[in-house]
């Protein structure tokens, strides 16, 4: 019973629960049984109340050790048991009535700070709305989220939370996606738009095709993630797995002991009590849920506490250029035509190639031709080439777009077009860096990270560009993707965290320490390549997540001290005397409450100090 408040997926308010209740009648009667014994001289009816008061607080506890035992697995409840038993044997019912009210609301109690960790994730289930409007015969019904499905048309007003994820297929509106992404600012949204659940229509009027609805949408993604991240364990949690399966036996012996020296069956009751490592258990997961509960409301999406403490260890950030370092947005800077051939015609070529990829230059490609008003090509037999380039076949003529070395240099980006194996031009490319790029990299640096790298796949006159741009001095050009596992290798030993799209970066995301994602980069393969997705694809939010990350591991190592240090005082009391059952379990109680306390603490306070482009936290 005690050992279960371990587990923090508990979602109700623990003093409203039928567990407080029953505890606090239990309580009660042992302040009744004391006055009837002073009413009556007898100490019989107080004998009553006071065992019915240890079974309505002490049996659970009994009981939840002696399922343990059958299953064979250590259990921290075994010893309060033993205390309580040992209680009961001596004659001491007023003890066994009190240590077994304490030891159950002090355990509520500590439930009750730890869940205060878990506000953030609460918060998130809050936001989707219950219901929602949508279109059927032409006619707008209320109908519950839940009834909802793909293809369905919602409508959204000024002031209503969107329930599903989708496309925008009427508006404008002004859209809060806050709760999603962490942005304060709303953003506008018109037709074509992808909208998320959880966002809010601040100003205008939507009509929504649904797209992903309930757990599939980004947020129900989020909501799962987050929670899966709660039973993640850092390297101090699982230590602490191993401590508590022997710390049972070495407690019991200590009791065995000191009963043995002594002959005083109060000492070693009490040592059994102080014994009980309920602290220990909870000093991490507490901690972890704190800060992974911070980082989502920052807009930061972390899977487990080990990937926030992998970042607070690492000494290397590598970059990916385009859509990371780079707004992800490239413009069309110049068509070079070869032979006959016009710009136009090159344009039109490769716009039909390129109609549905999703990389940037594609993207930009597509929509420099529409600006042109060219007409569309169909293009089929679309095959990619893994880091050099994309071939498909237009009219009968095999059209394959690569990458290439401009010859102008000058920073930009080239890719080749060619008409059966024949070049018909080339199409230049610029990107610039974000604007918080350079000074994420400089606050890095005064982090203490030792290497900030770019890994790009780009040609070295671009990397060189955007690396002097933002203050990178080490980076690799031309890079495939087989290419950046080898470069991170390197690095290893520092401790490397990688930061990518999500899309193109899969297999770097994998190897680094910790991957971090650009979540607006397509939020389904960021949600599923990144160990951490940065859902504003805000890079001024790293240093944030480094400085989290650290005070994260430093707050577990000083609670799993302080927690040791509390217990081996609490025994040393206990054998010596100097504690009774009653206070040994009151003194255990607070020990563990103070312990959680500051766990659950994380969640509050400034992290970052120095102030930083974007978001300050």
């Amino acid at each position: 019973m005690i050992g279960r408040y371990s587990d923090l997926s508990i979602y109700k308010d623990i003093f409203s629960s039928k567990d407080f209740i029953r505890a606090g009648f239990g309580a009660g009667l042992i302040p009744a049984a004391m006055g009837l014994e002073a009413g009556m001289g007898s100490p019989w009816p107080a004998a009553v109340l006071l065992l019915l008061s240890v079974a309505v607080n002490g049996l659970p506890i009994v009981l939840s050790a002696l399922k343990g035992m059958v299953k064979k697995q250590m259990n921290v409840d075994e010893l309060v048991s033993i205390a309580v038993v040992a209680c009961l044997f001596s004659g001491n019912y007023f003890e066994a009535a009190v240590v077994s009210a304490i030891m159950v609301i002090g355990a509520l109690v500590e439930e009750a700070v730890s869940d205060s960790a878990r506000d953030a994730i609460r918060e998130l289930m809050a936001v989707t709305p219950d219901t929602a409007v949508i279109e059927r015969d032409g006619t707008e019904v209320e109908l519950p989220a839940a009834q909802i499905k793909k293809k369905d048309v919602l409508v959204v007003k000024q002031g209503q939370t969107i329930a599903v994820d989708g496309r925008v297929i009427e508006g404008p509106a002004s859209v809060d996606e806050s709760a999603v992404t962490g942005e304060s600012i709303p953003v506008e949204k018109g037709e074509g738009n992808t909208v998320y659940a959880g966002s809010i229509c601040v100003h205008g009027y939507l009509r929504i095709m649904a797209e992903a609805v309930g757990g599939d949408s980004t947020m129900g993604k989020i909501i799962s993630l987050v929670q899966a991240a709660e039973q993640s364990q850092t390297s101090g949690a699982r230590m602490l797995d191993r401590y508590a399966a022997w710390f049972t036996p070495v407690i019991l012996t200590a009791a065995v002991l000191t009963f043995a020296v002594t002959f005083d069956v109060d000492r070693a009751i009490t040592v059994l009590i102080v014994g009980c490592p309920c602290s220990f258990l909870l000093a991490g997961p507490v901690t972890t849920v704190a800060a992974v509960g911070r980082a989502a409301k920052a807009g930061i999406l972390v899977k487990g506490g080990q990937y926030l403490e992998a970042i607070a260890g690492a000494g290397a950030f590598c970059f990916d250029k385009t859509g990371t370092i780079t707004q992800g947005n490239p413009s069309v800077a110049g068509i070079l035509p070869q032979g006959e051939h016009t710009e136009d015609a090159v344009l039109t070529l490769a716009a039909a190639v390129e109609a549905k990829n999703l990389h940037p230059l594609a993207r930009a490609i597509v929509s420099h031709a529409e600006e042109k008003g060219l007409t569309p090509l169909h293009a089929g037999n679309i095959r990619t080439m893994a880091g050099t380039g994309i071939s498909g076949q237009v009219d009968g003529r095999l059209i394959a777009i690569e990458t290439a070395i401009c010859p102008e240099g000058g920073g930009l980006t080239c890719v080749s077009v060619s008409e059966d194996n024949t070049p018909v031009g080339m199409i230049q490319f610029e990107d610039r860096p974000r604007k918080e790029a350079a000074q994420t990299i400089g606050y890095l640096e005064r982090l203490g990270i030792r290497e900030s790298v770019i890994i790009s796949g780009d040609q070295e006159g671009p990397v060189s560009k955007v690396a002097e741009q933002v203050g990178i001095r080490t980076f690799f050009s031309g890079q495939k993707p087989e290419d950046k596992l080898d470069r991170l290798s390197t690095f290893k030993d520092l401790g490397v965290v990688y930061v990518g799209d999500g899309i193109n970066d899969a297999p770097a995301l994998k190897l680094a320490d910790t991957g971090i994602a650009m979540g607006l980069r397509g939020s389904d393969a960021a949600l599923e390549a990144g160990d951490v997705v940065l859902m504003t694809d805000d890079l001024s939010l790293l240093p944030f997540l480094v400085v989290l990350s650290r005070k994260m591991t430093r707050r577990i190592r000083f609670n799993i001290w302080l927690s040791f240090t509390l217990n081996a005082l609490a025994v040393a009391a206990g054998t010596a005397g100097l504690l009774t059952p009653v206070m040994g379990a009151l003194f255990h109680n607070l020990g563990s409450i103070l312990v959680v306390s500051l766990a659950a603490a994380l969640r509050y306070g400034k992290i970052v100090e120095m102030p930083i482009y974007s978001r300050p936290q």
